[in-house]
């Protein structure tokens, strides 16, 4: 026998768990609910003979599912161990992002056309070397370059903007006259000292050279030198030689001093990788292989240089590393979090095993289909799974509901079985359909990668449907069934669940004022085209990519213009330069070096206080010679250490303080020569290749278009004559409005534009149409198909009406909070209009085929469309507070949504069924009193 409500008096409850729970029925007004099973006719009102022959054979098929527990198991175990089988061998992965969007779109041809044209590689690997002095950056950025090459198996192309035999003999040609000025001028100051050098540049010429420069300094006699820089730079290498670490280059800017532009300290090496797509971390050798060259050459913080790695291979990379991290840790979190929701809301066992396994058993089969048809998922179709379990486990949520709900009524575990499979066939067949329209319109966008998702998860509401149907009963088949445990609501739950029927005109109201400001904010509503504000901020590669960008000259965001010729590029280069938004632009003839008379009389003059000959320093004097020497410095810094706190003085004192220390330990040493050795090779540093660098420098000669590299000039002009155009952008392309602008803005003048810079644009947009287009005719499609399956035009508004409200009043709160929509949380959206509807045809379809129920929001159903909110809020909430900011932008916009769409559903439409109840009934008394 079944408790009544006067059998469990004694059992108390807290007032959430009794709102959730599936036993609970608030006291009715007129009649208790469920106290015996309506009549047929009654519970079918709204069922048309379609409707009616699915919950027929959705009944049929329950019972043989009952009938014969074990041998459906055994057949569901074997076909899903088969599935698991073949999805977990036939599944791959397919991580290329370009194959995301349709390769056909004009702006992908474009693109390619550039890239197979031109020797580019902003999509490639990018090493960002950054030293303190640009004479370092750009030693080690060849180094780099010379090392990497021969690694033909991971790198197909490597280059060195500005690097190379071409720039070692002309990179002075490129300095602004100005520039050059104060080159010669330096030169003019240190001529003595160059001559000294020249000959002697071991430690003990070095050490002769600043003790003589310090007399002269005291002597109030200009050395041309920054002296008090070197010296802190000589003290430095003395200290780290003392403390045995690595000691920086103390000579990077002697010889050139400033006329290098500040930029030059930060140099590139691009590299064109061979991928294999088949790998989601395809690009770890080759990561792996750059920061072992980099070690292997010393190029390390400590010595004043600092490596880092980005571009799109890399931050690829990077960000599914940091996915991989977190996701496991928002996968057990969620899942605990769902287990124990579902138990409280269910608060059986054997009821909430049946959920899971069906659940699994939908999954994997999914899975199966997946890897059937696609083969391989790219970036997003793989996120399917977590759709299976948010929509699937909806079903399942509605099957257990109702069925607790049937057998707190008295019914028997095969009628409570029998009468779930007919009573939600109907519906659960409806919101599974409109589910699967809103995500098979996916495969008619240029949009391939959520095309693909959509087939899968699409097929797979179907598939998890079947599960619902055939793994649940026959799992609650087996042992008895669950004892029934009604309680009584306390007044204040009761107050809640009758609120939106109490308050449903003020309801009403609001719900017309928040929608009309919703409509008014939907314009402000945008989307980010940046897509490193997805990745998570903590990686190097991303904060590598935002510094590069944050330099309008060296950002990889750029756009290209192919051009018939050189004359047609400039004249075109012209009309750009004109934009606001344009900082230059570049042609193969602005590859070519201006004002090269006035720059090559300057070098010729400059040549003359630079020595012919430079010596070497492999020979040394000797430990004593040299110990010699750096006594004498010492005495030296100690006489030009006093006065002034400040400049010389200061460095002065720095250096004798650091002589005396090396000194007073070179005794104790196991080897004093091996000290000697590791001094003079950190105090010489880059000063003799400084030397031999320096006269090819000053020999440049006239430079032409054909006396260009073949490697340069390919970037720019390509074998049949067309020209490239480069356009940079004035201001951070960071910002996505920024982007959009300059993209716009050069797009009018030249319409065929290609590059980074409008390949990200175009992506966006063709992502963002592509959604709202295929969310618009998705939804066209359910309320057609809803229209001819409940034969019902208003009933169809009633199941979307609170939907398009959620949806509105969702981008009203991303415009409020100026949050955009993005590449993630874009696919947020067929999520949540699927869960939206199912909601929808849930709710409508059971107010319509129960009118014996009063309240709505009493029945199995409400409470089942609550669990699946709470579930999906607690589950996939956890994602908002995750460091990568696009798993944050999923989670936080999901989590907003299906917020929205619950006070929709059961705050706004029990308040519209409660006034179109009221008319129905009106409309009857009318026509019964004009019959009568």
């Amino acid at each position: 026998m079944p408790l009544t409500p006067s059998s469990s008096k004694g059992v108390r409850h807290s007032g959430f768990n009794r709102l959730l729970h599936p036993r609970y029925r608030p006291p009715q007004v007129t009649r208790p609910v469920l106290s015996v099973a309506p009549p047929r006719s009654s519970r079918m009102g709204m069922t048309n003979g379609f409707e009616a022959s699915v919950a027929r054979r959705c009944s049929r098929w329950a019972a043989a599912v009952e009938q014969r527990p074990v041998r459906t198991l055994v057949i569901a175990g074997i076909a899903t161990l088969l599935a698991a089988v073949y999805a977990a061998f036939g599944l791959g992965v397919n991580a290329d992002p370009k194959t995301l969007i349709d390769s056909r779109l004009p702006f992908q041809v474009r693109q390619r056309e550039l890239v197979d044209t031109f020797r580019t590689l902003n999509d490639g690997i990018l090493v960002v070397i950054e030293a303190d002095t640009a004479v370092r950056a750009a030693r080690a950025a060849d180094a780099l370059a010379a090392r990497l090459a021969p690694r033909t198996d991971l790198f197909s192309q490597v280059d060195v903007p500005g690097g190379g035999p071409f720039f070692a003999r002309n990179a002075l040609l490129y300095l602004e006259p100005d520039q050059l000025d104060d080159l010669v001028n330096r030169l003019s100051q240190v001529q003595p000292f160059l001559a000294e050098l020249a000959k002697d540049q071991s430690l003990v010429g070095i050490a002769t050279l600043l003790r003589d420069a310090l007399v002269e300094q005291r002597k109030g006699t200009p050395v041309g030198l920054d002296l008090a820089m070197a010296l802190d730079r000589v003290s430095g290498a003395i200290e780290a030689t003392t403390d045995r670490h690595a000691a920086a280059d103390p000579w990077g800017t002697a010889l050139l001093g400033g006329a290098m532009p500040d930029e030059a300290r930060l140099r590139v090496v691009a590299l064109r990788p061979n991928l294999d797509y088949s790998s989601l971390l395809n690009a770890a050798p080759h990561v792996q292989a750059i920061r072992d060259a980099a070690a292997a050459l010393g190029l390390t913080a400590d010595r004043g240089v600092r490596v880092r790695i980005t571009g799109d291979p890399v931050l690829n990379y990077e960000e599914l590393l940091a996915i991989g991290r977190q996701i496991h840790i928002i996968a057990v979190v969620s899942f605990v979090l769902f287990t124990v929701v579902v138990f409280v809301a269910l608060r059986s066992l054997r009821v909430v095993l049946a959920l899971v396994a069906s659940l699994l058993v939908g999954l994997l089969w999914s899975n199966a289909f997946a890897a059937l048809t696609v083969g391989s998922l790219n970036q997003i179709s793989a996120c399917f799974n977590v759709l299976i379990i948010g929509l699937g486990g909806e079903l399942q949520i509605h099957m257990c509901m109702r069925y607790l709900e049937l057998i707190t009524a008295g019914r028997s575990r095969r009628q409570a079985i029998l009468e779930t499979a007919e009573s939600m066939g109907p519906s659960l067949f409806s919101s599974a359909c409109t589910t699967a329209i809103g995500f098979y319109i996916f495969l008619l966008t240029d949009f391939t990668g959520v095309a693909q998702l959509g087939l899968i998860a699409g097929t797979g509401m179907f598939l998890s449907l079947l599960s619902a149907f055939t793994v649940l009963p026959a799992v609650l088949a087996f042992g008895p069934p669950p004892v029934p445990a009604p309680t009584t609501a306390p007044p204040s739950v009761t107050w809640l669940s009758r609120l939106p029927l109490h308050y449903a005109a003020p309801i009403r109201i609001a719900t017309g004022l928040v929608a009309l400001g919703a409509v008014t904010l939907l314009p402000r509503v945008q989307f980010n085209y940046n897509l490193l504000d997805l990745r998570d901020p903590s990686t190097e590669s991303v904060q590598t990519f935002e510094a590069l960008l944050a330099r309008s000259g060296n950002t990889p965001w750029t756009i290209d213009v192919i051009t018939p010729d050189v004359s047609t590029a400039k004249a075109l280069a012209a009309q750009l330069s004109a934009l606001t938004v344009v900082a230059r632009t570049r042609t193969i003839e602005d590859v070519v070096p201006s004002d090269q008379d006035e720059k090559l009389e300057m070098l010729q003059m400059a040549g003359f206080f630079v020595p012919a000959e430079i010596g070497t320093a492999d020979s040394r004097p000797g430990p004593v010679a040299e110990r010699a020497a750096l006594e004498r410095l010492e005495r030296e810094a100690g006489a030009s250490a006093g006065g002034s706190p400040d400049g010389v003085p200061r460095a002065a004192r720095r250096l004798q303080q650091a002589l005396e220390r090396f000194l007073s330990g070179l005794d104790a040493e196991p080897s004093p020569a091996a000290a000697l050795a590791r001094l003079q090779a950190n105090v010489v540093g880059s000063l003799p290749e400084q030397l031999r660098e320096l006269r090819p420098l000053l020999s440049a000669t006239r430079v032409g278009v054909r006396d260009l590299p073949a490697e340069l000039a390919g970037q720019m002009v390509a074998p049949d004559g067309r020209a490239r155009l480069q356009v940079y952008p004035r201001a951070d392309l960071s910002d996505s409005v920024a982007l959009e602008q300059f993209v716009d803005a050069v797009r009018r003048v030249a319409p065929g534009a290609s590059g980074g810079a409008v390949w990200m644009v175009e992506w966006g947009r063709v992502t963002w149409h592509a959604m709202a287009r295929a969310l618009s005719i998705g939804m066209v499609c359910m309320i057609v198909f809803l229209i001819l399956l409940w034969r019902s035009v208003w009933d169809t508004v009633l199941a979307f009406f609170p939907l398009a409200l959620a949806v509105m009043v969702t981008g009203a709160a991303m415009a409020l909070l100026g949050a955009p929509f993005n590449f993630a949380n874009v696919i947020v959206l067929p999520m949540l209009v699927g869960m939206g509807v199912d909601n929808g045809v849930h709710l409508v379809h059971r107010h319509r085929t129960r009118p014996d129920e009063i309240e709505v929001l009493a029945s199995s159903t409400a409470r089942a469309v609550v669990v699946s909110a709470v579930t999906t809020i607690m589950t996939f909430g956890s994602m908002a507070f995750a460091s990568h900011r696009g798993i944050a932008a999923i989670g936080q916009l999901l989590t907003l949504g299906v917020f929205f769409t619950l006070v929709s559903y059961v705050v706004v439409l029990p308040a519209i069924l409660e006034w179109d109840d009221r008319r129905r009934r009106h409309h009857a008394l009318v026509a019964t009193t004009r019959t009568s």
